[in-house]
């Protein structure tokens, strides 16, 4: 039974199937490609879209992937049962060993899929890097940080931690700035300052609120008061140049106004 087995599968293997079988591939592979390239052009004419069009990418190029392998079992190779059972068994011995982790982060990948932590442009905290996830494969995902470093990470790993999302698919998100200031100082002139400072920002998304929070701490053995600044940006890959401009902004208009920048100086005048 086996040895016949064996040779219908041989059979099955002859040089039409195997061009036949190449030439699907590859015109699904350039239809991966066209669909990605139409998905970035239309991004980048329409940015607020740009996540959206991103996001909807993996799940397209799974089912591509999904409907080419079914179309060359079913159409061009077209086992007999006793083959279809033999390679359905063999699949599942490979997903029983998936401890491995090439077989673990596939499976992973395919579980992010249907119950996604994050999407392509979200902004993620996670194994000690953040940044933005730029693209979503079955077996990794890729994040470019703010240094411009790309990190590749298993799927898998994502399955064993807690993963932080700062935009959970929205375009913009929270970004908190810290300035600190010597006590004593006008702490509600230096609040003021902080959200009109934060609500001139170019980089500001405006439909959502602006805060300002007041807590104090020590350092050098001197007390220091902190304004923490919370305010949306109007897209995740600005975060840090908004977070500079109001820092920038606040510090330049504590200045005018005779607010204390160094322990020498006094913000109460």
């Amino acid at each position: 039974m086996e040895d016949q087995t064996l040779a219908q599968l041989l059979t099955l293997l002859s040089l039409r199937h195997l061009v036949e079988t190449i030439l699907v591939i590859a015109l699904a592979a350039l239809l991966v490609r066209g669909i990605r390239f139409t998905l970035d052009t239309l991004a980048e004419r329409y940015p607020r879209a740009r996540l959206q069009l991103a996001q909807g990418f993996p799940a397209i190029r799974l089912l591509v992937w999904v409907a080419t392998i079914v179309f060359i079992a079913m159409v061009i190779v077209r086992p007999p049962d006793s083959v279809m059972f033999a390679l359905l068994g063999s699949l599942s011995l490979a997903v029983g060993l998936a401890a491995q982790d090439g077989i673990r982060n596939l499976i992973a990948g395919v579980v992010m899929i249907f119950n996604p932590p994050f999407r392509t442009g979200d902004m993620i905290q996670f194994g000690g890097h953040y940044g933005e996830v730029v693209r979503l494969d079955l077996s990794a995902t890729w994040l470019r940080t703010f240094d411009d470093n790309t990190v590749m990470i298993p799927n898998a790993e994502f399955l064993k931690g807690a993963v932080a999302n700062s935009n959970s698919g929205a375009l913009d998100e929270m970004v908190v700035i810290p300035v600190d200031l010597p006590w004593p100082c006008n702490i509600a002139e230096a609040r003021a300052i902080a959200a009109d400072a934060a609500r001139a920002s170019p980089y500001c998304y405006l439909k959502k609120p602006v805060a300002v929070v007041v807590s104090q701490r020590q350092e050098l053995g001197q007390l220091v008061v902190r304004l923490t600044i919370k305010a949306y940006v109007v897209d995740v890959r600005l975060e840090r140049v908004m977070a500079s401009d109001i820092t920038e902004r606040t510090l330049e208009a504590l200045a005018e106004r005779h607010t204390a920048l160094t322990p020498e100086m006094s913000c109460a005048e």
